[in-house]
């Protein structure tokens, strides 16, 4: 079930916490909800401080964690050692639940760090653990991830995301919990974009939070059209159109596309091509001696610098 995760402001609040070590922060992530962040690599002993509500100062407030009594007062310290976070609620004396802290624990960022949460790209050398993609210019990208083995019952806690121009955007994590859906709710496919897009997503395995951020980006740069679909073929000509998902009109979005062609046994991305070639139109004859070889197609978008789309073969 898809999960609405609404557009969060960047600015999060530092507190500053007295622990064994010195070198824990506590952040307010959320309503309802902080972060201890500490170096995992070293035993950490932190103090958390927990405030019930501003209207319950008058009101006998009683402290649980795991259905054990914690402590008792409107406002109280906890310990937190380690990556042993907890959620902790209050209640009157009637046993009434008033309100509740979710106390998470987060790894210090530094060059080192353990990731334990996602794993990286496979296909990419460059340190990406997210990688988001658009069909088109209307305003929605998408993202997806890969879970470790060990993390797959990790859920996304929160998402961030933003421009420096302060446009809204609406997010929706996949069903399969694998990525993520953003769209931006003032967008204009007309409009020059001025500023990058922002992402942050924060991912929750039991008491543990992880921040992935990705580089900012244009709607421009992730641009990735889908496959194109071959219509027609007629001896060696093969005949195609624009992807129905790509922006109209055409003339104001134009596609480049790249022919390949292969000797039939080779895929298509084999460097072994007969011909490799860049062409505006949707209609190509290849001129070849061997009468089986392999027709590659693949599309991008003509005028800027993007990802060219999965390669379509006959």
């Amino acid at each position: 079930m898809n999960m609405l995760l609404h557009n969060v402001l960047y600015l999060i609040l530092h507190v500053a916490s007295s622990s064994q070590y010195g070198t824990e922060t506590i952040e307010t992530l959320m309503p309802n909800v902080k972060v201890v962040k500490v170096d995992l690599k070293i035993f950490t002993e932190t103090q958390v401080p927990l405030l019930c509500g501003d209207s319950y100062q008058d009101t006998e407030v009683i402290w649980m964690k795991d259905s054990e009594r914690e402590g008792q007062g409107n406002q109280i310290k906890v310990k937190v050692e380690e990556m042993m976070g907890a959620n902790y609620s209050c209640h009157n004396a009637a046993g009434d639940y008033l309100n509740h802290t979710l106390v998470l624990v987060q790894d210090i960022p530094s060059p080192n760090r353990t990731r334990r949460v996602l794993e990286k790209s496979h296909d990419t050398d460059e340190d990406e653990y997210i990688r988001c993609l658009a069909k088109n210019y209307n305003g929605t990208f998408h993202c997806f991830w890969n879970k470790t083995k060990n993390q797959m019952s990790a859920v996304v806690a929160l998402v961030q995301v933003g421009r420096f121009s302060g446009r809204n955007f609406s997010c929706s994590v996949h069903s399969d919990g694998a990525g993520l859906t953003c769209v931006d709710l003032d967008s204009c496919s007309f409009a020059e974009e001025v500023s990058r897009i922002d992402l942050t997503v924060y991912f929750r395995s039991n008491y543990l939070l992880e921040d992935y951020t990705i580089t900012p980006f244009y709607m421009r740069e992730i641009v990735k059209t889908d496959k194109i679909h071959i219509t027609k073929v007629e001896g060696n000509t093969f005949q195609w159109g624009y992807p129905a998902t790509w922006s109209l009109p055409h003339s104001y979005y134009p596609l480049t596309f790249q022919v390949k062609v292969v000797h039939f046994r080779e895929r298509c991305d084999s460097e072994k091509q007969v011909l490799l070639k860049e062409t505006k139109e949707t209609k190509f004859t290849v001129v070849h001696s061997s009468k089986k070889y392999r027709f590659c197609l693949r599309a991008k978008d003509e005028l800027v610098d993007c990802p060219w789309c999965q390669w379509t073969d006959w």
